[in-house]
């Protein structure tokens, strides 16, 4: 059998498990990878010869190591300065990171504007995809990265994907509800719809087009995007058989978890390259409608402003999202506490894995624990 399906023997879900035979079943499959090559390998550093108090960042380890970690990396100024694996996991075992792929999908979209694929953030989605309504007219880029399109969105919208639909299927039958900027709601139905639109815009496949403007370029080794098929019955179903659905998320290393958010802080540049424009990685770190929400750029998390909106119904929440850490930090966030997070201020990259039953949204969650505790050994 291949390697890739072995890897993901765990990962098959049905996602319908209490439906009848004849109800689609959708079940997660191994997509298009490539060796990268040698795998890059982040210079390690001693965390006293990069400033930061060993001590207290060992302390902060351990308390990862204590909710459910399956990994923990903390990089400064481009130096791995703490490596700590949980739960029989290591360096080369690939992390699912859910909504965390965001981060690198936003780096994908900026490579997409630098080879002519689109014309900027501002290009309406609707030119790429005219099987939208009209009435999406004024979607672009900018505002589905945002999470701000107006498009609607709620539990029992993103539960389509049980049924079989298709992600472009799911969200051309969404309503408008909104003008763009005017309200924030996460919202995953319209994320996607940028698959098929950059996948239209470059005459690529979603997953040739990460390779060739991520894996390839950011020496990213192993990884795939997990393909979503519905089958029927038991779910052993051959790949004709199978309706193709969509796509879920990247599976990668921890390692390579971590470049987004250090090309984020080193300006746009990958190894001392220019990978994308200084001014493009900043707007995705700097909220578009901060009377709005304050709390999201584009594609990532911030922590600035006083105030957040929450998840599936986003209600204002009157605090900071990661109380106690610095008000630059930045970070992406995914189902079960997949996250990479920024702090430019101190040159901080962190990455954490595993699972969690609490998320970013909850009043005194881990996860903010987590980042202040480190920013604080490095402060």
């Amino acid at each position: 059998m291949d390697s890739r399906l072995l890897a993901l023997s765990g990962l098959l879900v049905a996602l319908s498990p209490n439906a009848s035979d004849t109800q689609p079943r959708i079940e997660q499959r191994p997509g298009q990878t490539t060796s990268a090559g040698a795998p890059f390998t982040w210079p390690v550093a001693a965390p006293t010869s990069r400033g930061v108090d060993a001590d207290r960042l060992d302390e902060a380890a351990r308390f990862a190591g204590q909710n459910e970690s399956d990994s923990l990396l903390v990089l400064r100024d481009g130096n791995l300065i703490l490596e700590r694996y949980w739960n029989d996991k290591g360096p080369d075992d690939l992390q699912q990171t859910y909504s965390g792929t965001k981060s690198l999908f936003s780096l994908i979209v900026g490579r997409a504007i630098e080879r002519g694929y689109l014309r900027d953030l501002d290009q309406v989605v609707r030119e790429l995809v005219p099987e939208m309504p009209e009435e999406m007219s004024a979607i672009t880029f900018r505002s589905v990265l945002a999470m701000a399109s107006g498009l609607e969105n709620s539990p029992a919208i993103e539960a389509l994907g049980r049924t079989g639909m298709t992600q472009l299927e799911i969200a051309t039958e969404r309503k408008v509800v909104a003008a763009p900027f005017e309200q924030y709601h996460y919202n995953n139905v319209a994320y996607r719809l940028l698959f098929t639109a950059l996948e239209r815009a470059s005459g690529r496949s979603l997953e040739q087009l990460t390779i060739e403007e991520a894996f390839v370029p950011l020496a990213i080794h192993g990884a795939y995007w997990v393909r979503l098929y519905a089958t029927t019955g038991d779910g052993v179903a051959d790949e004709d058989s199978a309706r193709f659905t969509g796509y879920q998320s990247i599976r990668m290393r921890p390692r390579d978890f971590a470049k987004s958010a250090q090309i984020i802080i080193d300006g746009g540049r990958w190894n001392g390259e220019r990978y994308l424009p200084e001014s493009f990685v900043e707007s995705l770190v700097t909220s578009p409608a901060p009377l709005v929400n304050p709390s999201f750029g584009l594609f990532h998390h911030l922590n600035a402003g006083s105030f957040y909106r929450n998840y599936s119904v986003p209600d204002r929440i009157e605090r900071k999202l990661l109380p106690g850490a610095p008000d630059d930090t930045f970070f992406m966030y995914g189902n079960g506490g997949q996250l990479t997070a920024g702090i430019p201020s101190l040159g901080l990259v962190i990455v954490r894995t595993g699972s969690a039953e609490e998320s970013i949204y909850t009043d005194g969650n881990f996860f903010a624990e987590l980042v202040r505790r480190i920013a604080e050994a490095a402060s």
